[in-house]
């Protein structure tokens, strides 16, 4: 089973979110990946990696996967100037094929 995300990994996951769309839509010189969403990340519970969840569409997701990996660097050391972590986390890409799943989840517990 697995551990409930402590509070503090829960605000640092929002604010790589956050950080990372911004970076995508104003500081990425690739226009191929201004259009990629962030949907999620996921911290580990040490904060060593994230996973970063992103939807794209899907005709774009085969260019734009490996743009991501090899920019992962340079959003890593930007996270590293506006977090105040010790270490930033490392940064894994992966595709989120339903970016709308957690709507549907919150629409229909809301309707309980």
């Amino acid at each position: 089973m697995q551990e409930q995300p402590s509070y503090r990994v829960e605000r640092i996951n929002e604010l790589i979110r956050r950080e990372l769309v911004t970076l995508l839509k104003n500081e990425t010189k690739d226009p191929r990946l201004q259009s990629v969403n962030v949907t999620d990340v996921l911290a580990s519970r040490d904060l060593s990696s994230a996973k970063v969840f992103y939807t794209v569409a899907e005709s774009e997701q085969i260019i734009v996967e490996p743009l991501l990996i090899k920019a992962s660097g340079f959003f890593r050391s930007r996270l590293s100037k506006v977090l105040d972590l010790r270490h930033t986390p490392a940064l894994r890409f992966i595709f989120d094929p339903a970016p709308n799943t957690g709507a549907r989840i919150e629409d229909l517990l809301s309707k309980l």
